[in-house]
C-alpha cells in the first residue's frame, strides 16, 4: 500500500512539473488564457534575482506584473522567453515581467542561461514562499497576469499565445482603478 501511494505521488509530481505544449482547440489553434471572472489579490512576496537584486511585488504596485514560471530544459518555456523580453521592452513604463525559474540547475548555469537568452527582466529561483503566494503551478510554462491593484486577473497554463498575452495585459491596464471606483460609488450611496 505504501509503495502504491508513493508511486502515485511520484507520478503526480512528474505530471505537474512536466513541460507541455500549449493547449489547442479542435482546429489546432492555441487556446486563450483563463481570465478570472473575479480577480483576487496576490500577497506580495520578495526574492533575490540572479544578479543579486532584491525583487518585491510590493515595489511594483501600480504596474501590471507578468509572472512567468519556467525551466531551462522546457522547450515551450525557451520559446516564450523572447516574447516576454519584447513585452518588457514594449511596455517598460507600465509592465514588469518577473521570471521564476523552477529548475535544479546551479546558479552559475542559470546566470549564464539568462545572459545568453538576453533576458531584460529579473529572474528569481522558485521557493516555497513564492509558490505559496501564487495559484497552483500545474504545468510549466505558466504565466500569471496581475493588475495594477495587485490582483490576479488571468493565467496561461502552457505556452502563451503572444496575441492573447498582449490582450490580457491591455485588459489588465484598462481595468486599472475599477475596483476603487466601485468602492467609491458604494460609499457615496
Amino acid at each position: 500500500m505504501r509503495i502504491g501511494l508513493l508511486a502515485v505521488a511520484v507520478a503526480a509530481m512528474a505530471a505537474l512539473s512536466a513541460c507541455r505544449a500549449p493547449a489547442r482547440d479542435s482546429a489546432g489553434a492555441r487556446s486563450d488564457s483563463s481570465r478570472l471572472s473575479q480577480p483576487y489579490p496576490i500577497q506580495p512576496f520578495a526574492a533575490v534575482d540572479f544578479s543579486g537584486r532584491r525583487i518585491s511585488l510590493a515595489d511594483w504596485k501600480n504596474q501590471i506584473v507578468v509572472i512567468n514560471v519556467w525551466a531551462t530544459w522546457c522547450a515551450p518555456c525557451r520559446r516564450e522567453l523572447p516574447l516576454l523580453s519584447s513585452l518588457q521592452a514594449k511596455y517598460q513604463d507600465r509592465v514588469r515581467v518577473l521570471g521564476i525559474l523552477q529548475d535544479n540547475v546551479s546558479d552559475d548555469f542559470a546566470r549564464q542561461f539568462i545572459a545568453q537568452a538576453g533576458l531584460n527582466f529579473p529572474v528569481v529561483r522558485t521557493t516555497f514562499d513564492i509558490e505559496s503566494h501564487l495559484p497552483a503551478i500545474v504545468v510549466i510554462p505558466m504565466t500569471f497576469v496581475i493588475d495594477k491593484e495587485g490582483r490576479l486577473v488571468s493565467t496561461f497554463a502552457g505556452e502563451a499565445d503572444p496575441a492573447a498575452l498582449e490582450r490580457e495585459i491591455t485588459h489588465a491596464d484598462s481595468r486599472a482603478g475599477l475596483g476603487s471606483q466601485k468602492s467609491e460609488v458604494k460609499s457615496q450611496k
